[in-house]
């Protein structure tokens, strides 16, 4: 697909904002210390929708928590090494986009409106009432308007 470009990469998870029907925007994580987290604006929708055309940029964090969509692969793989390496799971509801990054054990929680971002380690306090011992890897929706999640650890074994 025209989401991963056309060299691939080690790519985990994909959300969409399905906002706009006629034009959906597709995101997903890489798996690698410098893996840019995507974004794909698709020209047309439906069973085509990564086939036939768009934009791809790439996210890249800015000062003062706020963020921005470039086509800069290397600003967001700089971006990426720094602030989010080895993205995993990725969800969309409600113009934010929430993310983790195993290495760290954080969640990203992006306003795709107002272009800020907040973020919190995933072992002492998580925004779903939870913690675990292990690297993050997938966020499932439980009610995201009352911010509930159900997540999974990378490699379990003594985290619930």
């Amino acid at each position: 697909t025209l989401l991963g470009g056309s060299s691939g990469g080690e790519y985990e998870t994909v959300a969409v904002d399905n906002t706009n029907k006629k034009k959906p925007i597709f995101f997903t994580t890489e798996d690698k210390s410098n893996g840019e987290l995507r974004r794909f604006e698709a020209d047309d929708n439906g069973w085509e929708a990564l086939h036939v055309g768009g934009q791809t940029t790439y996210l890249e964090f800015l000062d003062g928590n706020r963020f921005q969509w470039t086509s800069n692969i290397d600003a967001a793989k700089y971006s990426a090494w720094k602030h989010y390496p080895n993205t995993e799971g990725i969800i969309c509801h409600n113009s934010t986009l929430y993310f983790v990054a195993k290495v760290t054990r954080t969640l990203f929680i992006l306003d795709l409106n107002d272009m800020t971002y907040t973020s919190e380690l995933t072992g002492s306090s998580w925004v779903g009432q939870g913690s675990f011992n292990s690297q993050p890897d997938q966020i499932i929706e439980s009610d995201l308007d009352k911010r509930k999640y159900i997540y999974f650890t990378e490699d379990g074994r003594n985290a619930p």
